[in-house]
């Protein structure tokens, strides 16, 4: 490796350096043995290569020890942070055309909804941690030294972050960062891009979003992302359809990053979230057990076997004027044949596509007929009832209904009969 003296950055972990690593060049980042343990360390390593995307900075190679220091070899960019772009124009290379905006905004965007799939908090996202890329506007999220893996509400890294892109919980230390703090700061980047201010935090609300942004065509997403309520506030997931429409009008696709980041995302899975079953120790509950959980179901929640999957890479189906179809006449027979085989199709197999809005109303009639409560309009809600009897678990019966923006995007339904 050939060493260089300059210096990229500096923080309290340590230094990042501009050198060449295996023949090419890398942002090299040296910390001390004595800041960061071998645990920590190699929990960081493993959310780099979990959140491998293209608008995530990458892991060059296996992390070394070098004069009691950890060296870290990560994807170095041609570019400028995002702290340049916005608030120093005299000294940024980035022209923000609308097409280059929405580039950036579409890019950093996917980003984090890729890193929410894989169920990481990114934890300090602000302009400086988003690079760009010069030669083709990419945005890149790095530093992931605080992000953290988020599994049943617990985190394995230390809470922390920039207070200036803290969501409103954070401030008032009523929650810890999670998913829905990284939307809530996400959108204020956006914010602070487009009109290329720097937003005070505790004004930020979709009023004063409203105020700034005015008739910009990102303003309603992002009063969507900085709702002070985090249990109604989008997820990534939700809201990246809103996003690339909105950066459509200027959006140009003549570079194969831009084509890359204008194809819809695809559908991770994760095990998260798995509820107890009599056989694992679910015995003990010996009455009906009911759980409303107001959050933003995350991409982690989606299971391939449910029939409501909320695909972005799925466009909402087209309603027809039937009113002026011509309709060729058929016989009695066939026309009874083809209404046994619509009733039939009410019921999706697999990961079938529903292709009509008549039949997610009769769907979300079924899924919600035995629900001893209305939904919540964005939530998640699991109703379970068990029955003993002898010491024998007699029936076991657990539904799970997950929603976002007034839509269901994942039912699991399970029983179990022993009679």
């Amino acid at each position: 490796m050939a060493y260089s003296t300059a210096t990229l950055a500096q923080g309290c972990f340590g230094k990042v350096y501009k050198e060449k690593y295996n023949d090419t060049w890398a942002a090299v980042k040296k910390v001390p043995t004595t800041l960061i343990n071998g645990k920590d360390l190699e929990r960081e390593c493993e959310v780099y290569k979990k959140a491998e995307h293209p608008n995530i900075v990458k892991l060059l190679g296996k992390v070394s020890v070098k004069d009691g220091k950890w060296i870290i070899p990560l994807e170095f960019i041609f570019g400028e942070d995002l702290e340049t772009t916005i608030f120093k124009a005299s000294k940024s290379k980035i022209n923000l055309t609308p097409s280059n905006k929405a580039t950036i905004i579409i890019g950093m965007c996917d980003g984090l909804r890729h890193l929410h799939s894989k169920d990481i908090v990114h934890q300090d996202l602000k302009p400086d941690n988003i690079m760009v890329e010069h030669t083709t506007n990419r945005a890149v999220i790095i530093d992931l030294g605080l992000a953290k893996f988020f599994r049943h509400g617990l985190n394995s890294a230390v809470d922390d972050g920039n207070p200036a892109y803290a969501a409103p919980e954070i401030l008032q230390r009523v929650a810890q960062r999670n998913h829905s703090s990284d939307v809530w700061a996400m959108g204020k980047i956006i914010a602070e891009l487009c009109a290329r201010v720097r937003l005070p935090t505790t004004c930020v609300c979709p009023e004063k979003i409203k105020e700034t942004l005015k008739d910009q065509p990102y303003c309603k997403a992002v009063c969507r992302m900085v709702e002070p309520n985090p249990s109604v506030r989008a997820s990534m997931a939700g809201i990246m359809s809103e996003i690339r429409r909105a950066g459509g009008a200027g959006f140009v696709t003549d570079t194969p990053i831009q084509r890359e980041l204008m194809k819809p995302p695809a559908t991770y899975i994760t095990n998260r979230e798995q509820s107890p079953s009599p056989i694992n120790g679910g015995a003990n509950l010996l009455a009906r057990d009911q759980l409303v959980r107001n959050r933003d179901p995350s991409p982690g929640n989606i299971n391939t076997s449910s029939p409501l999957q909320n695909k972005e890479s799925k466009p909402r189906p087209e309603i027809k004027n039937v009113s002026r179809q011509i309709r060729v006449p058929i016989s009695a027979a066939a026309e009874r044949a083809e209404d046994r085989k619509k009733k039939q199709e009410l019921v999706p197999v697999g990961n079938a596509d529903l292709t009509s809005e008549v039949m997610k109303m009769r769907l979300h009639q079924e899924i919600t007929k035995d629900l001893p409560f209305n939904l919540p309009t964005t939530g998640r809600v699991m109703v379970r009832s068990f029955e003993a009897r002898d010491g024998k678990c007699d029936r076991w019966e657990q539904k799970e209904v997950v929603t976002c923006d007034g839509k269901i995007t994942k039912f699991n339904e399970f029983k179990l009969d022993t009679k």
